[in-house]
């Protein structure tokens, strides 16, 4: 058969048929021509390319040609952007522009309409609040509230008359939290001594230090998935949250303050440290306001990869994963919250809803869960790729689903990322 009628398809605009006499549309560029004086060249400077303005004539015609006439004439005097189904160039998006119907008396049974449709429209870019900087503005607050709590609370001890003994027993728990999930514990007090000692002999020093350290932290985006930005920060939240547990009273009055001093100290860091990680998540690039865009363009356009298996590839965050960490640091945060003085109080309440506020614009842009189960037994790679046209995301379905060998993913029910 002919290209032409492989092609050809049946006009309509808003889903309101017409027929098709016949049409045209400008093509080319617009110029600008510069003549100069001696010169037997002209400069020629290319504005951009005409604006696409395809004229159509149509025409229904039957029975009901008046029906047909009037749900055009109502699509063509809807204001907005509508889908033009053209015969020869598909599908588009198009405003109409001035239009013409007329009557004959020699074509009873017929309406004529000369058609104007103007291809793209200039948007205006929506306003919207940079989530990413508006998180990590509120981390110098965190930083400096958590310093003044942690001092305010030290200065009302003694610390020279306390038992070195005494004060290791109490903090011991907090240390081995603070040695698992803060790193800079460990560069600041290699062990539980140097801990202790520092707490006694230079507590507003080691404050600094600990704080410091995390908030000058260089940090990377590690991309979506279960070894990225968002790993174990459930069992960290929930770690946290019974953290306070350790705090309770002591036998001596001094003990049972610095105890708590140090358990809201590193509950602060740990925050702290939250917040500086989570302000480093990007929002996926979308096409609009609502639709996310392509798998292979989102975080590719932002120049955003994740290290697998010695390659680079592009990862797009799964809505229920980030959804999942916002909830649970979320939780953290109104814990520790709950727990603090008025002033401190605020400064975390403010944390809290800007983490909020950034993680649900990341989830926004990125993919639900859906269940899937594969027909037969088949290797990762190979659903993958039947999945997402993608063989490298073979390790996201492992993960997800705890398979046991990459090779032989089960029939069994899973959770995969919808596309």
């Amino acid at each position: 058969m002919s290209e032409w009628r492989d092609r050809m398809q049946g006009a309509s605009f808003r889903g309101v048929p017409f027929l098709v006499d016949d049409d045209s549309v400008p093509v080319g560029r617009r110029t600008q021509l510069h003549e100069f004086p001696q010169r037997d060249q002209p400069f020629v400077e290319d504005l951009g390319r005409r604006t696409r303005l395809y004229k159509v004539a149509a025409f229904v015609a039957g029975d009901d040609c008046l029906s047909q006439r009037d749900k055009l004439l109502t699509a063509l005097d809807t204001p907005g952007p509508g889908e033009l189904v053209h015969p020869w160039f598909g599908r588009m998006t198009v405003t109409a522009g001035e239009c013409e119907v007329s009557h004959a008396r020699n074509e009873l049974g017929m309406v004529r309409f000369s058609l104007e449709f103007i291809d793209g429209m200039l948007a205006f870019p929506n306003q919207a609040p940079n989530t990413r900087r508006l998180l990590a503005a509120q981390a110098p607050s965190l930083l400096e509230s958590s310093k003044s709590r942690f001092q305010e609370a030290m200065s009302k001890v003694d610390l020279a008359r306390q038992r070195v003994n005494a004060v290791r027993a109490a903090v011991s728990g907090v240390y081995g939290f603070a040695g698992t999930f803060l790193k800079p514990v460990t560069s600041i007090s290699g062990d539980l001594n140097q801990f202790v000692n520092s707490i006694i002999n230079s507590p507003n020093a080691f404050s600094d230090s600990l704080l410091g350290n995390i908030f000058k932290r260089e940090r990377t985006f590690g991309g979506y998935g279960a070894d990225g930005a968002f790993k174990d920060s459930g069992a960290k939240s929930a770690a946290l949250s019974s953290l306070q547990a350790s705090a309770a009273p002591a036998e001596e009055p001094d003990i049972t303050t610095i105890k708590r001093a140090v358990v809201g100290l590193v509950q602060d860091a740990t925050l702290l440290d939250f917040l500086l990680d989570m302000a480093e998540v990007p929002i996926a690039i979308t096409q609009g306001p609502v639709e996310p865009a392509d798998l292979d363009v989102q975080l590719a356009q932002q120049g955003e990869t994740v290290e697998a298996d010695g390659s680079a590839v592009t990862s797009v965050p799964v809505a229920d994963d980030v959804l999942a960490a916002r909830d649970s640091i979320s939780e953290a945060l109104w814990f520790v919250a709950g727990e603090s003085q008025p002033e401190h109080f605020a400064t975390l309440s403010d944390a809290r809803l800007a983490l909020d506020r950034h993680l649900t614009e990341v989830a926004r842009s990125g993919v639900g869960l859906r269940s899937y189960s594969p027909p037969e037994t088949t290797p990762a790679l190979v659903l993958a790729y039947t999945l997402y046209g993608d063989a490298q995301r073979g390790g996201e379905i492992v993960t997800r689903n705890r398979v046991r060998h990459p090779g032989f993913v089960p029939t069994t029910e899973l959770q995969v990322a919808k596309t």
